[in-house]
C-alpha cells in the first residue's frame, strides 16, 4: 500500500510540475511520454495562450485492465495523455480509416457540391446506405452516411468524386498522414477494408482525431444517432443509424466513430464531455470495444480532476 501511495504522490507530481515543458518537449518525439504529457499538434507558438491547464491525476486508483491490444486517452483541450497502453504498437484500423477520408473531404470540395453515384461504388461488402449507380446526392450527405452508419458505398463515392477513383484518393490519405506526422500510419483504402498496408497506432490516432475535430460540420454529424437524407431529386431516401452504441447509451458522448472487420476486431473512438471535461479515448483489436471504452471513461473521470 505504501509503494502505491508513492507511486501515486509521484505522478499527482509529475503532472503539476513538468507539464508546460512538456508541451514544447512533444512536438519532435516519436514515442511520447505517458501520462501527464502532451501529444504533438504542429500549433505555432502564438497560438499557446490558448491551450486550456491539463487535468490532474488526483488519485491513485489503478486503471482498468483493458481486452483491448492498444489504448490511448486524451484531453483534447489540453492535448494531454491521460492514459496509453501500448500506444506504439500498429494494428489494422477497420473503419476508423474513414476519418481520415472525412478530412480528404472537407479540405477538398463543396460539400454541397453534387456527386453521381457510379456503379463501382454499389453493392459493396459491408455496412452500406443504399446508394444506387447513377443517383445524384450531396456531398454533405454521403459524409453523413460513411461517418453515421459507416456506409462503404459512401466512402467510395467520396472518393471517387474528390480524385477520380480510390487509388489516387489513398494518395491524397497517405499525403495528408504525413504532414501529420502520422509516422506509424499507413492507408491502402477509403472504407478500411483489412490490408497489411492499412493500419495505424492509437498514439497517431488520436493525432487524426484532434484534426478531424477541428472541423465543425465533422464534429456534427459524428454526434448525430439517427438521421434521414435524401437524393438531390427527392425521390430517394436513406435512413441512416449510428453504429455508436455508446452514443446511443450514455448522454455524455458526442462521437466518435467505430470500426470492425476479422482481421482488425472491435475498435472505437469515443469523445465524451461532462460540464467542462472533455475526453477522446481509442481502442483498437477488442472483443468488447464498448465495454473497454466505457470502463476506461469511468476511470479516467474518476481519478482526473480538471
Amino acid at each position: 500500500m505504501a509503494k502505491k501511495a508513492i507511486w501515486g504522490v509521484g505522478i499527482v507530481l509529475f503532472a503539476v510540475f513538468l507539464l508546460p515543458k512538456a508541451v514544447w518537449d512533444i512536438q519532435k518525439k516519436a514515442n511520447p511520454a505517458i501520462l501527464g504529457s502532451t501529444i504533438e499538434q504542429n500549433v505555432e507558438k502564438s497560438e499557446l495562450p490558448h491551450i486550456k491547464a491539463a487535468p490532474e491525476l488526483a488519485s491513485a486508483v489503478p486503471p482498468p485492465a483493458l481486452l483491448a491490444k492498444s489504448a490511448f486517452a486524451l484531453d483534447p483541450a489540453s492535448s494531454t495523455i491521460l492514459f496509453t497502453h501500448n500506444f506504439d504498437q500498429e494494428l489494422p484500423i477497420a473503419s476508423l480509416t474513414k476519418l481520415m477520408t472525412a478530412i480528404v473531404v472537407v479540405e477538398s470540395v463543396d460539400l454541397n457540391s453534387a456527386v453521381t453515384v457510379k456503379k463501382s461504388a454499389t453493392g459493396v461488402i459491408g455496412n452500406s446506405m443504399g446508394l444506387v449507380a447513377g443517383e445524384k446526392i450531396r456531398v454533405a450527405d454521403l459524409l453523413s452516411g460513411m461517418l453515421i452508419s459507416s456506409s462503404n458505398d459512401a466512402a467510395l463515392t467520396l472518393a471517387d468524386f474528390v480524385a477520380g477513383d480510390s487509388e489516387k484518393f489513398v494518395n491524397l490519405m497517405n499525403d495528408r498522414a504525413s504532414k501529420l506526422n502520422l509516422a506509424q500510419t499507413r492507408f491502402a483504402n477509403p472504407v478500411g477494408y483489412d490490408s497489411q498496408d492499412n493500419y495505424s497506432s492509437t498514439r497517431d490516432l488520436s493525432l487524426l482525431v484532434l484534426e478531424f475535430m477541428k472541423h465543425s460540420a465533422l464534429n456534427e454529424i459524428a454526434e448525430t444517432r439517427e438521421k434521414v437524407v435524401f437524393s438531390i431529386d427527392g425521390k430517394r431516401q436513406h435512413k441512416l443509424t449510428t453504429t455508436n452504441k455508446l452514443l446511443l447509451a450514455d448522454t455524455r458522448v458526442v462521437g466518435i466513430k467505430t470500426g470492425f472487420t476479422s482481421q482488425a476486431q472491435g475498435s472505437l473512438i469515443i469523445r465524451a464531455k461532462d460540464g467542462h471535461r472533455d475526453v477522446v479515448t481509442i481502442v483498437l483489436d477488442s472483443p468488447n470495444r464498448e465495454g473497454d471504452s466505457a470502463a476506461l471513461l469511468k476511470w479516467i473521470f474518476d481519478v482526473y480532476k480538471w
